[in-house]
């Protein structure tokens, strides 16, 4: 897939933009400020509805809005499918002004933001696909990006919820049913807090928290068997892209590490009943913690994934304690490569799981890089269907690269 259009209005700091694309690389230019991030942030936001910087939504919204009559921001996006299939996909926030009374947010999707005159007012969204209204979770699916960011380094170096929301963010997009239980999944684990806490005023009752559990142990362990299936899968990916961007000197493999125990080496077929069956084990030996808590303290809210790394590839696999606990120990050099790697195997995960190409962004990433691995990942954007690429300086790219390109400069939000 690729897009061959994109419209921002009153997004970022973008008052009007019109702009075809076309499959190929496309490397913006410009200096800091610009606009460059904000043109990555709108196709990554059409593609997840979230955006990878906005606290809140009403921050999406140009300042100079506040001057129409209803402050808006619109983002849309024309996409042609490898089968020849096009698709549109509309969003539209709409900022409730200070005087007004907030309406409720949609029931998914709808996030608390400010209004254009006071910074604790609503933002209203409105998804459209093909002109159909649609919610937030029936979005995720119809544009797939992969979005690789200066501060993807939090993907090794950050806490564990950064790594959860990356494989979120991901299966998401590649697999509805996924975000389905996701969604269901917090929603229950917020319910079941609440009842928690409400013990502690009140007589506890262990049947109040049967539905709770037993919703828990079904959405919990979908999401626990999915993302130990794509850990295999990143690993059958990342082991020869991460190889061949540390010039076969390292290679890297992932761990993931379930709160919920099982054997990682059970067959698909049994996962499934494994993980259920242990889950309502340890909810049961940890209820007496989390009563005193007043937190659910084991599910996939609680896993976490590390990256190993060897310098004797041929160890690797079967020897862990010979591998470098990359979260702990590596080199920021080290860790951006782990990162690249891992968006680079994103790609051909999503292209395998959805017989699309993803739309690939980069957000001034070369300049990070040295030669070695510049020169890596500029083969891997040559390969791809479509790649957006921002840059301040070109000089950051081979002249073969650039005569393969197509190269926009963006100067205070308009680009030329």
């Amino acid at each position: 897939m690729h897009l061959t259009r994109l419209a921002l209005t009153h997004f970022r700091n973008y008052a009007h933009l019109e702009l075809d694309l076309a499959p190929g690389v496309t490397v913006i230019q410009g200096d800091n400020a610009c606009g460059k991030t904000s043109l990555l942030e709108a196709i990554f936001y059409l593609a997840t509805a979230r955006s990878p910087h906005a606290g809140a939504e009403r921050e999406l919204i140009r300042w100079g809005a506040s001057a129409e009559p209803i402050p808006f921001a619109r983002v849309e996006t024309q996409i042609e499918r490898s089968n020849g299939a096009r698709v549109q996909i509309e969003i539209v926030l709409i900022a409730a002004r200070a005087e007004e009374k907030p309406s409720p947010p949609p029931a998914v999707g709808g996030n608390e933001g400010g209004s254009a005159r006071k910074p604790n007012g609503r933002v209203s969204k409105r998804i459209k696909v093909n002109g159909v209204s649609k919610r937030a979770i029936d979005l995720l699916g119809e544009l797939n990006a992969v979005l690789f960011l200066p501060e993807d380094l939090d993907l090794v170096f950050g806490s564990p919820g950064d790594r959860r929301r990356y494989l979120d963010t991901t299966l998401a997009q590649i697999d509805p049913r996924y975000g389905r239980a996701l969604s269901k999944y917090d929603k229950v684990v917020e319910q079941r807090n609440g009842l928690l806490r409400e013990f502690r005023e009140r007589a506890y009752n262990p049947h109040a928290l049967d539905i709770w559990d037993r919703q828990l142990i079904e959405e919990g362990t979908y999401l626990v068997a999915r993302r130990a299936e794509t850990i295999a899968r990143y690993n059958q990916l990342v082991a020869d892209i991460h190889a061949r961007l540390t010039d076969q000197r390292e290679q890297l493999r992932l761990v993931y590490q379930p709160s919920v125990a099982f054997d990682l080496a059970t067959s698909q077929e049994s996962r499934h009943a494994e993980i259920a069956r242990n889950f309502a084990r340890q909810l049961e030996t940890l209820r007496p913690r989390e009563l005193s808590a007043a937190l659910t303290l084991v599910g996939p809210h609680r896993d976490d994934l590390r990256f190993l790394v060897t310098r004797n590839p041929s160890t690797v696999a079967q020897d862990d304690a010979a591998a470098m606990d990359a979260t702990t120990y590596a080199s920021r050099g080290q860790g951006r490569t782990i990162a690249l790697a891992l968006k680079l195997a994103e790609v051909a995960l999503m292209r395998a799981e959805t017989g699309e190409d993803p739309v690939l962004l980069l957000d001034d990433v070369m300049s990070e890089l040295d030669a070695a691995r510049r020169g890596a990942l500029a083969q891997a954007v040559l390969d791809a269907s479509q790649a957006i690429i921002t840059a301040t300086d070109l000089e950051d790219f081979a002249p073969e690269f650039l005569e393969r390109a197509r190269v926009l400069k963006v100067c205070d939000g308009s680009i030329g």
